[in-house]
C-alpha cells in the first residue's frame, strides 16, 4: 500500500539556528519499506502545505502518518489530519512520536474523527503490523502493540531489541542540503543510542523508554558514518557533535584508534 510519512513545520524561530532531518520518520519509513509498502516522506520544515496538498492529491496515499515529537506541533497536526480526511476520506490517518505517546487520547479527541489512531512507542516495531491491519482488517488495529483509538487500546508498546536491526531511509528526503544546526551546514543526523537509565524530573525520556538504554554496535556506528554524505553530523542521542572536517578525533575514538 502507499504510505506517506509527514514531519510538521518548524517551531517558532527554531529555523534560524537549526533544521534537523527527520531521522525518526526515515527509520519508520525504512521499516514500512522493508515490509513491502510504497513509501514517501514529506518534511514541512523545508516544504509547504501547498506541496503537501499537491502530493496527497496526485499520489493519493492509503495511509498517512504524522510525527509529533513536540507538543507545540499538536495544533498543526490536528489541522493537517482534518485537511487530509477532507481530501482523502478513505485514507487511514495516524499519529506517532514521543509527545503523541503521552497525550494519545487527547490527540484523538481534538482530531474529531480525523485521526484514526495514535501509535505509541517506537514506530519501527509496530508500523508494519499496523499497516497490515489497515490493509486487511481495520477492525483489528487494536490488536497492534501501542495502538490507541477512541474505542480501545492495543497491547503495550514494544521496544526494538537491537538498534543494529534498524536504519534510516535517507533517500526519502528530497532536500537533504537544507538540514543544519549552527555552523554545521549541511548536516545529517545519526542515532547511536536510545533511552536513559536516570529519572530527571525535567525530562520525559526515561518515562518513554522505561529507563532502558540501548546502544548500536561499533560496527553499525561506523557503517552509518561512512554512508553519510554531509560534512556535518549531529548525534541525536545527546552525546556529541561531529564535524568530519574539524573533528576527526571523534571518529577515531569510535574506531578505537584514540
Amino acid at each position: 500500500m502507499k504510505f506517506l510519512a509527514v514531519h510538521p513545520s518548524p517551531l517558532m524561530y527554531t529555523k534560524i539556528y537549526l533544521c534537523l532531518e527527520p531521522l525518526g520518520l526515515e527509520m519508520v519509513g525504512q521499516a514500512a519499506r522493508q515490509a513491502g509498502h510504497d513509501v514517501r516522506l514529506i518534511d514541512l520544515q523545508v516544504e509547504t502545505w501547498k506541496d503537501y496538498l499537491t502530493l496527497i492529491n496526485t499520489w493519493k496515499p492509503d495511509a498517512v502518518a504524522f510525527s509529533c515529537n513536540y507538543l507545540a506541533n499538536v495544533p498543526e497536526i490536528v489541522d493537517l489530519a482534518k485537511l487530509t480526511k477532507k481530501e482523502l476520506s478513505n485514507a487511514f490517518v495516524f499519529v506517532g512520536g514521543h509527545s503523541a505517546s503521552f497525550v494519545a487520547r487527547e490527540f484523538l479527541e481534538h482530531g474529531d474523527g480525523a485521526i484514526d489512531c495514535v501509535l505509541k512507542g517506537e514506530g519501527e516495531v509496530s508500523v508494519s503490523k499496523l499497516l497490515l491491519a489497515v490493509e486487511h482488517d481495520r477492525k483489528a488495529i487494536t490488536k497492534v502493540p501501542g495502538v490507541v483509538t477512541l474505542d480501545g487500546e492495543g497491547p503495550p508498546p514494544q521496544f526494538i531489541e537491537s538498534l543494529d536491526d534498524v536504519g534510516p531511509a535517507r533517500d526519502l528526503l528530497r532536500y537533504r542540503h537544507k538540514y543544519f544546526i549552527g555552523v554545521l551546514d549541511p548536516c545529517a543526523s545519526i542515532e547511536f543510542a536510545r533511552g536513559c537509565p536516570w529519572d530527571c524530573s525535567f525530562c520525559s525520556a526515561w518515562t518513554f523508554y522505561g529507563r532502558s538504554y540501548r546502544m548500536v554496535s561499533t560496527e553499525k556506528a561506523m557503517e552509518e558514518l561512512e554512508q553519510v554524505q554531509e560534512p556535518g553530523i549531529f548525534l541525536v542521542d545527546d552525546v556529541a557533535f561531529i564535524n568530519r572536517n574539524r573533528d576527526s578525533k571523534s571518529v577515531k575514538l569510535l574506531r578505537g584508534e584514540g
